[in-house]
């Protein structure tokens, strides 16, 4: 018999959905990882700068297509779990306005690419590069209802089997297209989008399960479109920080120049796969915990997540550097200097998680794009003064800062209650530490 995961203790139910949001992201990238000299030989840093680019570009025009309503889902889907008719009205509601506003805002985006992608991105033309990635962000529409769900309902097992058949499948195609086929950077934005294509297939059926008995609600839209709404700025910073930056960069230096801080990217993977694998498992496991008042169990999650995430961070600015020479060619080894710095935004991305969780708890989610908005004018104000003098460092001094900003001033429009779960003072005491080894990873290099 199956049991319910807020039955299992709490331990068990944290790590198990840590593990299985993870688990396929971790070997995913660990095939990555290991495709690199393969990659680096392949493909120039020109070409590594052009697929930054085109990253960049899908995650913002992602944000206007999904208008913040998935985000929605993670929250709604405790008011309705209990109904299922509701839940199916609500699951068609949402569904029905992401298919929407994914065709009328890609054919915008589409138009406004055409006419001006020459000036705002010099280098990556607008056919095939643009076209592929406007289509990759629209046919990822009904994976992130299905994710979403599957992250609220705490079906991790679920969720990890679907992306280890993601990005294998995605790995297989890209080496394909670039080893085999020899097209480059094309190679890989075309793997992309042939993915999204098969799993928004996949995505659909299983859907139909909540789509073909619910109804269209326009009082759940509304409701789902005000909480998404008060998100959609906060998606939309997020997105628009390294989408400038980056910008900023490729037209002060190079494309080759991007590349290099395309690679360093790569390289901090373990820190991104960890913060999002965590974000994911914890969200609807704090909301549970929250609505009944068990805060020792929440309390134990932050002490361990904490001291965990100052350990993890430790290893990957002292460790990670000095593999980038051994791995890559003389012409990439300019990104080992960028992973220390960069590794700083993971612990502002931690205590951001802790100080906000709350927020979103309470659905005050335009207090968490004010935030957002703060981080992304650190990151564009840095990026714009250091650039002349730091050149690619000046980018990854503004990428920690933005999440660092953003983490402390979560600090400041939080109402406290993380307080209950853990000190300041275990949060001083780690920043501490933090920077103790930060200095000694800048000093061995």
């Amino acid at each position: 018999m199956k049991v319910k995961p807020e039955n299992l203790p709490i331990g068990k139910r944290m790590i198990s959905a840590m593990f299985n949001f993870g688990i396929a992201n971790v070997m995913t990238k660990i095939v990555g990882f290991l495709l690199i000299p393969i990659y680096t030989q392949y493909l120039t840093p020109e070409e590594y700068g052009i697929i930054e680019m085109c990253a960049s570009l899908a995650a913002f025009s992602t944000i206007f297509m999904r208008l913040g309503v998935p985000g929605s889902v993670s929250r709604f889907y405790f008011d309705h779990k209990d109904n299922i008719i509701e839940l199916n009205n609500y699951v068609k509601t949402v569904h029905t306005i992401l298919i929407f506003s994914s065709i009328t805002v890609g054919i915008v985006i589409a138009t406004l690419a055409f006419f001006f992608s020459e000036d705002i991105l010099p280098g990556v033309l607008f056919i095939p590069f643009l076209v592929l990635v406007i289509i990759n962000s629209g046919f990822s529409a009904n994976s992130d209802l299905q994710k979403r769900l599957l992250q609220s309902k705490e079906e991790s097992a679920y969720m990890a089997k679907l992306n280890i058949a993601t990005s294998t499948l995605g790995v297989l195609i890209a080496i394909f297209f670039v080893v085999g086929l020899k097209l480059g950077a094309l190679g890989l934005i075309l793997s992309q989008s042939s993915t999204s294509l098969i799993f928004f297939i996949q995505a659909q059926f299983y859907l139909r399960k909540y789509t073909r008995l619910g109804a269209f609600k326009p009082s759940m839209l509304k409701d789902s479109m005000r909480y998404g709404v008060g998100l959609l700025p906060h998606h939309l910073f997020a997105v628009l920080a390294p989408l400038v930056s980056k910008g900023i960069l490729n037209y002060k230096e190079s494309t080759a120049a991007l590349g290099i801080f395309s690679l360093a990217m790569r390289f901090i993977q373990p820190l991104d796969i960890l913060y999002n694998t965590f974000a994911k498992a914890f969200g609807p496991i704090y909301f549970s915990l929250r609505i009944n008042n068990e805060e020792e169990k929440i309390r134990k999650i932050y002490t361990t997540s904490w001291y965990g995430a100052i350990f993890i961070f430790s290893i990957v600015c002292l460790f990670v550097p000095p593999l980038i020479p051994l791995l890559t060619p003389e012409r990439f080894h300019q990104s080992a200097a960028l992973v220390p710095i960069m590794s700083l935004g993971f612990v502002g991305q931690v205590l951001y998680i802790f100080f906000i969780q709350e927020t979103f708890y309470n659905k005050k989610t335009k207090n968490i794009s004010v935030i957002t908005g703060i981080g992304l004018l650190v990151n564009l104000f840095l990026t714009i003064v250091l650039i002349e003098d730091l050149g690619i460092k000046a980018l990854a001094i503004a990428y920690s800062s933005n999440f660092f900003v953003t983490g402390l001033v979560s600090q400041i429009y939080s109402d406290k209650v993380y307080m209950r779960f853990i000190s300041n003072k275990k949060i001083l005491f780690g920043i501490l530490f933090i920077i103790v080894i930060f200095l000694i990873s800048i000093i061995d290099s």
